[in-house]
């Protein structure tokens, strides 16, 4: 299980909830948001998760990772008091109230 204030996320059933809500992701964007939590508050970069879902040759396609995040925000903050998934421009994203 990690958590990030009022955002649950089940690992081994790929289930995330926030604020006691289900939350409905697809398994690619379940892992990025892992990788997330196990950082938070830390900065992960574009490039550590374009590596993570293409491998090496995936730094090449970091553009690709925005979208991505686009939809995890979507998902975990559109509703919410307060957002959790921060651009922090130029570097990467970050996972904090």
């Amino acid at each position: 299980m990690l958590v990030v204030e009022d955002l649950v996320l089940d690992t081994s059933k790929y289930r995330a909830m926030r604020a006691q809500r289900p939350l409905k992701l697809n398994p690619t964007n379940i892992d990025i948001l892992a990788l997330l939590m196990l950082r938070s508050p830390g900065i992960v970069s574009k490039e550590e998760i374009a590596e993570m879902l293409w491998g090496e040759l995936g730094v090449n396609k970091s553009s690709g990772v925005g979208t991505r995040v686009h939809q995890i925000r979507k998902v975990v903050d559109d509703g919410f008091a307060f957002p959790l998934l921060h651009t922090v421009y130029g570097v990467g994203y970050q996972l904090r109230k």
